[in-house]
């Protein structure tokens, strides 16, 4: 579980919960914040491109989905649209909706007023709860105690599509089932629209991630140009510290795994697997250099020739070693070890490799 950190610190910065500091915080409280929000009605969670929204407190749903809502009739004419429901009718205007990403929005408390629903914002889960029936009622209220055991803020993934390793494709979080008192699991639905069932006592090995995640690694990184540390990538296909760019980020589609793009300069792309941690960034600056480590570290040609080699020569200073073999098994006074070879050091330069 402890995985979903990444997830749930990216979910809270792109719905607008969570503010860097700075001059400009002010200024973006003055305005409208919009947190699209997950709507379940009866229990069920709504899956649509329009998703219910967030606006200074208030909670707002697309009219689309206010009319999958049981009874309720939305209709439209040259003179706008119309909600109805079981107490009532209403025209939209602008006291009682919105337009959000070119569609029309009803307030919900417009929807109580009109129709024999109830209903909650679950602020722990970021989602709207909206129920008619005693039923609906009940599936409900489960859910949402079924959300106040999970640990931490991990509600939050509730209703949202995210990627699995491990699992190829896009999955939708529909509900989360409470098994007894630590323990409970996600109900998943893939892209084919077959429901499957995350246990969370072994999620550890499947980390989860959103488009979110995969759009912040964009933002920061894409087009940027490295250089490949071969000592920290597995089975480098790379010259050492070969100058190359960032492409893209992705999601495997055949497994699921979260892959950065690296294009070299014969404009080969390959792909990367980012290894599952908290922060994917990490790996990204594990492995890569953003600056010329010849220019940067002030390096001799003769001695980044050897470091391009992967070779370990005398006259190397220790940042030149590491540059060329990575990290050291072993450290010693005076000398390092990598597997069975052992580098001796005079005046911090490489004075010797033996092979033992």
């Amino acid at each position: 579980m402890k995985k979903l950190a990444l997830l749930l610190t990216t979910l809270l910065l792109a719905l607008g919960l969570v503010y860097p500091g700075g001059a400009g915080q002010a200024a973006a409280a003055a305005a409208p914040v919009y947190t699209e929000i997950a709507t379940f009605v009866e229990g069920n969670l709504l899956i649509s491109p329009a998703k219910s929204v967030l606006v200074n407190g208030s909670a707002y749903v697309p009219v689309k989905l206010a009319g999958q809502i049981p009874g309720f009739n939305v209709a439209a004419d040259a003179t706008g649209v119309t909600l109805t429901g079981s107490k009532g009718s209403a025209k939209l205007n602008k006291d009682n909706s919105i337009l959000y990403k070119s569609t029309n929005y009803v307030a919900f408390k417009t929807l109580l007023k009109l129709g024999a629903i109830d209903g909650k914002y679950a602020s722990s889960a970021i989602a709207l709860f909206v129920w008619s029936t005693e039923d609906g009622k009940n599936k409900s209220n489960s859910m949402l105690y079924a959300i106040s055991k999970l640990p931490g803020t991990m509600g939050i993934v509730l209703g949202k599509k995210v990627y699995l390793y491990g699992h190829p494709g896009s999955h939708w979080v529909k509900s989360v089932q409470y098994v007894d008192d630590n323990n409970q699991n996600f109900v998943m639905q893939n892209e084919a629209g077959t429901e499957w069932v995350l246990d969370l006592n072994d999620f550890v090995d499947n980390t989860m991630y959103t488009m979110e995640n995969i759009d912040y690694l964009k933002y920061y990184y894409n087009g940027q140009t490295v250089w490949t540390r071969n000592a920290m990538i597995s089975d480098s296909p790379f010259k050492n510290f070969e100058k190359a760019t960032i492409a893209n980020f992705r999601s495997n589609p055949a497994n699921g795994n979260l892959e950065m793009i690296i294009r070299r300069a014969n404009g080969q792309e390959v792909p990367l697997e980012i290894e599952p941690r908290d922060d994917p960034s990490e790996y990204v600056e594990d492995v890569l250099f953003f600056k010329n480590p010849q220019t940067a570290f002030k390096i001799s040609d003769k001695m980044w020739s050897a470091i391009r080699e992967e070779r370990a020569v005398s006259g190397m200073t220790i940042t030149e070693l590491l540059l060329s073999w990575g990290d050291p098994d072993e450290v010693y006074d005076g000398y390092v070890v990598y597997g069975h070879q052992y580098v001796y050091f005079i005046n911090d330069k490489v004075f010797s490799i033996v092979n033992l």
